[in-house]
């Protein structure tokens, strides 16, 4: 039978268990227990219905102490098969869907390219549910649960309510994706900003998990950012919060993707970077309104060997995002500012305007507190942060939803 949680301690131990195996990996026993505060009879007894319900498994003895004393570990880990989630990520002219195995890693990931602002809402949906059906079938046989769907989209969203308000993927606005989805598929659909997505991989990470107060700001063909306040989201009245690259930079200035003018991402955004350059320098050719990644990086190369004009404009973009982040830093005083995304590549000549446009604006005293660092884009991190996300929010459905397996 399916696990009882009845006792709300018991379930919260049973869950900081399997988050910790998931961040950590392999772990004995005794870690468990230490690492959570949780007796070691009470992770004997955790473990040994989770064993039963086939969501961890026994890896074999650990090798002997260095000094060959002592009893070998029982080491525990997830059954990466035990249960599976679904993340679609949605960008312009492009759809992403990438599976999720239990243990929170991607294990089967397909690209589909698509004009998606000629799409209606119906449109979209239908894409969205063919695909999603035909991956499901291909993996009904890999894992034992299938949990929950992420859709993971740029621009604004309402989490609460599943509604995407605004995207530049997207000729539409204020639609309710999520609620047909969930209906289709007979499971929770989480609908969530990319940036928080890339926070929440950020934040599980060693390097960032001692600051909980974390803005981490995403450079790329828009800017986005997230907020965490003592390790959450802050996502405002309707989930459009933290819109750091539609705040105001220059009112009545350089013209935005959302309609307006003068905002941050009207400066720094990879399309008003090059729509800034493509008059006046020789550049790949390609679509100019999006740009590719690699007229991103010739531009981006340009400014770093000394081009004054391609100079001119990284610096107007540092002044802009320096002037963003100073009132970022007065607003909230985080612990930390991370700056990623595909758009970091033109940091580094963004960042002596930054730096002192940050100096300028804010005294010592509102500036030293807040660590300011930048996180290489090695990876796309939007697909195992929207996974990891619809992990916390099924695990509940999952322990009590899965029988233990036969003996």
């Amino acid at each position: 039978m399916a696990i009882q949680l009845n006792d709300i301690t018991r379930q919260d131990n049973t869950l900081a268990v399997l988050r910790t195996l998931r961040a950590q990996g392999p772990l004995a026993r005794v870690d468990l227990g230490t690492l959570n505060g949780i007796s070691s009879a009470t992770v004997t007894s955790i473990t040994s219905e989770l064993l039963k319900q086939g969501l961890v498994v026994e890896l074999p003895h650990d090798t002997l102490q260095s000094n060959g004393r002592g009893r070998p570990k029982t080491l525990i880990q997830l059954n990466a098969n035990a249960a599976c989630v679904i993340c679609i990520k949605l960008s312009i002219n492009d759809v992403q869907i990438v599976v999720g195995d239990f243990t929170g890693q991607v294990r089967y990931s397909r690209h589909y390219p698509l004009v998606t602002l000629s799409l209606s809402p119906e449109g979209l949906s239908d894409f969205l549910e063919a695909k999603v059906a035909d991956i499901r079938a291909d993996i009904a046989n890999t894992y034992r649960c299938f949990a929950g769907i992420c859709l993971a989209v740029q621009g604004v969203v309402s989490p609460s309510n599943g509604t995407i308000i605004w995207s530049p993927a997207l000729s539409f606005r204020n639609a309710s994706l999520s609620e047909r989805l969930a209906n289709t598929f007979a499971c929770p659909v989480l609908l969530e900003n990319d940036t928080n997505c890339i926070a929440k991989t950020l934040a599980g990470q060693p390097g960032y998990s001692a600051y909980p107060n974390l803005v981490v700001i995403m450079l790329g063909y828009g800017i986005g950012m997230s907020v965490l306040i003592d390790g959450k989201p802050f996502v405002g009245a309707n989930g459009s919060a933290a819109e750091f690259g539609h705040s105001k930079y220059e009112p009545g200035g350089a013209l935005c993707a959302c309609g307006r003018r003068g905002c941050i991402e009207a400066y720094a955004s990879d399309y008003a970077l090059y729509r800034e350059a493509r008059a006046m320098l020789s550049l790949p050719p390609g679509d100019s309104a999006h740009p590719s990644a690699e007229q991103m990086q010739a531009l981006t190369q340009l400014a770093m060997q000394g081009d004054p004009i391609a100079k001119q404009i990284y610096d107007k973009a540092g002044r802009a995002l320096g002037h963003g982040i100073a009132n970022v830093l007065a607003l909230f005083n985080p612990d930390m500012v991370l700056i990623t995304g595909s758009g970091i590549r033109g940091y580094e000549a963004m960042r002596p305007s930054l730096e002192h446009t940050l100096r300028d604006a804010l005294v010592d005293e509102l500036i030293s507190p807040s660590h300011l660092e930048t996180c290489p884009w090695d990876r796309d991190m939007t697909c195992l942060g929207g996974i990891a996300m619809t992990l916390d929010a099924t695990e509940r459905d999952i322990l009590t939803a899965l029988p233990a397996e036969p003996t």
